[in-house]
């Protein structure tokens, strides 16, 4: 008598992913579950171009992944709805407004910072990201001097650059000469 046994194949029992922390940073993840087949399992993430032996996948960019599973010897490959791994939405900077100081030595400047997009609340900086603020993007009170505009999203990601906007306050007139 001969027995003839039919590879069995594996079952996929979870995927979990996790999105890239940043924008532009490539450390998103995929972990494929599944019970094995016959002998050991083989894992792809891209439609079954390439495969590897460990159910954990790192260092991935925002996008979609094709999960596949199969016996080491490549029989009985399973396949899995398409995974989508996002990164965080990136503000943008509409319009920086400055109003100079009225007077000299005065600190009644104006800066106003119109931004849309990202993760709200938006925060807002006028000194190179030293520090932050959540209650919207106008600052009033300040005093002549050149600023650092940055604009990020709840939680600290995506930070986006300005150019710096300088605010000047009136020359004080000089004396030149008394008759």
């Amino acid at each position: 008598d001969v027995t003839i046994t039919a590879p069995t194949a594996p079952a996929i029992t979870n995927v979990v992913a996790n999105d890239p922390s940043n924008c532009g940073v490539n450390d998103g993840t995929i972990t494929v579950t599944a019970t094995a087949g016959t002998g050991s399992t083989e894992y792809s993430i891209d439609g079954g171009q390439n495969w590897q032996t460990s159910n954990t996948f790192t260092g991935l960019a925002a996008g979609t992944y094709q999960i596949r599973v199969r016996n080491a010897g490549g029989t009985c490959e399973v396949t899995y709805p398409n995974v989508t791994i996002t990164a965080p939405s990136q503000p943008t900077i509409v319009s920086v407004n400055n109003n100079d100081p009225t007077n000299c030595g005065q600190a009644d400047g104006i800066i106003d910072i119109m931004a849309t997009g990202g993760t709200a609340p938006l925060e807002y900086s006028i000194d190179g990201g030293s520090t932050w603020q959540v209650n919207g993007g106008t600052y009033t009170g300040q005093p002549a001097g050149t600023y650092q505009i940055r604009v990020r999203n709840a939680g600290g990601t995506c930070e986006v650059t300005y150019p710096n906007v300088t605010i000047t306050a009136p020359s004080q007139p000089t004396i030149t000469s008394i008759n």
